[in-house]
């Protein structure tokens, strides 16, 4: 069964003291969210703190998201805060600008199999996750391809829905090509409006068609599927409870 969760960088605004974070807790737990991804709280605030907050608001904590290089340079710190709060899937996002090339890439797919493998020996599973901006062409390859060819046949990727049709891919086809490397999944929707700006919206309300993604999501084993809105055109807390209930509709609990 898939499980719905919160990725909670949805409310950055809203994780900048440790009481907003308590209260940004509660909310979202209130919802109906048992499950998240923690990314973009204010560093400054205690890993001690946020264990306390989770355990009070009954939140499971799978796991903690940031850019590839701000992992690998704190490296020790991103375990012991998952070892505090029970995460257990490491996320790095985005391909640095030194890898932007063919054999960059494939030097990229190096690092990224040597750091899941350390990873392995701490107890925590890697995952990569591509942004539409790290989707390149090479020789008649793209960048994921690339990536994906050359790591290990159980290295994760977190598909970012909304960053993978962006990046002109096929949703539904990524789903089934990363079949049994892909527990994670994010739910992110959106539309161009009428000045040609691109806008997020609740899941279910933007322009992506769900119910192939959400069949193909539950066909293939993912594990934990994460609602997340970055920017907001309403109260942010009311946006994540439409998509908790648009999501729910559709078989993801």
């Amino acid at each position: 069964m898939t499980r719905l969760g919160i990725q909670i960088s949805s409310v950055r605004e809203y994780l900048q003291t440790p009481e907003d974070v308590l209260a940004s807790f509660s909310k979202v737990s209130e919802i109906g969210y048992k499950t998240i991804q923690i990314q973009w709280i204010n560093p400054e605030i205690p890993m001690d703190f946020i264990h306390d907050a989770l355990k009070e608001t009954r939140l499971e904590c799978i796991g903690t998201q940031d850019h590839y290089d701000v992992v690998i340079s704190h490296l020790d710190e991103v375990i012991e805060i998952n070892d505090l709060w029970g995460g257990s899937y490491i996320t790095v996002s985005g391909i640095p600008e030194r890898y932007h090339s063919y054999e960059g890439c494939l030097e990229f797919a190096k690092e990224l199999n040597k750091l899941s493998e350390f990873l392995e020996t701490k107890g925590k599973i890697l995952n990569f996750h591509p942004r539409y901006m790290d989707v390149f062409q090479y020789d008649g390859q793209n960048s994921l391809d690339i990536i994906f060819e050359n790591t290990r046949s159980d290295f994760q990727f977190l598909l970012d829905i909304y960053h993978i049709i962006h990046a002109g891919l096929d949703p539904i086809e990524w789903i089934y090509k990363v079949k049994g490397r892909n527990d994670l999944i994010h739910f992110k929707d959106g539309m161009i409006d009428s000045d040609g700006n691109k806008v997020l919206m609740p899941v279910g309300q933007g322009a992506i068609r769900w119910k192939k993604i959400f069949d193909a999501t539950i066909e293939t084993g993912v594990k934990y599927a994460f609602a997340e809105q970055e920017k907001w055109q309403k109260d942010p807390f009311q946006c994540l409870k439409e998509s908790y209930d648009y999501i729910m509709m559709n078989g993801i609990e």
